[in-house]
């Protein structure tokens, strides 16, 4: 049996995932009160045909928000990934109960945006990689991190603007020759952790399309175009 030692470091539902306060292991999301009151569990969808067909993210961004993402994605709190697949998973079926639809659920399979191979060496993980593991086996869609590869080691895109995003990310994603076959024809999400101008998602589809994707989807926990916050006392 393997020995999980992050499970008794780390275990769940003892401490809040964002600012570390005790709570018990009721708590949805592992979030504290106060923490889960200041976050924006608005959906997003968002349009950028003709590049991908459907968009969607789970939350708003914010101060609270972020530090979900943060703490996996640059603190190597790997612990965070089935939670904010648990988010991503929920938000999805808030659709589906209020009547909307909701096409992420006819998918074939799930691409998480890849890493260069020195960013993943630097960093040990490809968060995204994390997230769409647990949020597939949720959902019962397979993942595939071998149909899509990022051949150019790009800038970081915090510091840049949208014009410089999509210059930077331009033919940085690459389909392989002998991936072709198991992208053409199906229906695909690709997954991120935040959605801010595109410029990653729709360098992404752009290849999977280009090898024959159907369709495309893009699902994210976080849209940074969604910043609206309630005010509480």
């Amino acid at each position: 049996m393997r020995f999980n030692l992050e499970k008794y470091i780390f275990p769940k539902g003892l401490y809040c995932v964002v600012c570390g306060k005790y709570i018990d292991d009721t708590r949805q999301y592992c979030l504290c009160d106060h923490c889960i009151k200041r976050m924006n569990f608005g959906c997003s969808n968002f349009d950028c045909s003709p590049f991908f067909d459907y968009g969607f993210a789970a939350m708003g961004y914010g101060l609270y928000e972020r530090r979900l993402i943060f703490n996996l994605k640059y603190d190597g709190k790997t612990y965070m990934a089935p939670i904010l697949a648990d988010i991503i998973y929920d938000a999805m079926y808030s659709l589906v109960a209020s009547g909307k639809e909701c096409p992420l659920l006819d998918a074939n399979m799930i691409v998480p945006v890849p890493l260069h191979q020195r960013r993943l060496s630097e960093r040990g993980f490809n968060q995204s990689e994390k997230i769409a593991k647990h949020l597939g086996r949720k959902l019962s869609i397979p993942i595939n991190s071998k149909v899509l590869r990022r051949v150019r080691d790009t800038h970081t895109q915090r510091a840049l603007s949208a014009d410089e995003r999509t210059q930077n990310l331009e033919g940085a994603f690459q389909v392989p020759e002998s991936m072709i076959n198991a992208v053409q024809g199906k229906k695909i999400i690709i997954l991120d952790d935040i959605y801010t101008t595109g410029a990653t998602a729709i360098s992404c589809a752009k290849a999977l399309r280009k090898a024959g994707a159907k369709k495309i989807y893009v699902v994210t926990l976080l849209f940074a175009g969604n910043r609206h916050h309630l005010m509480v006392e």
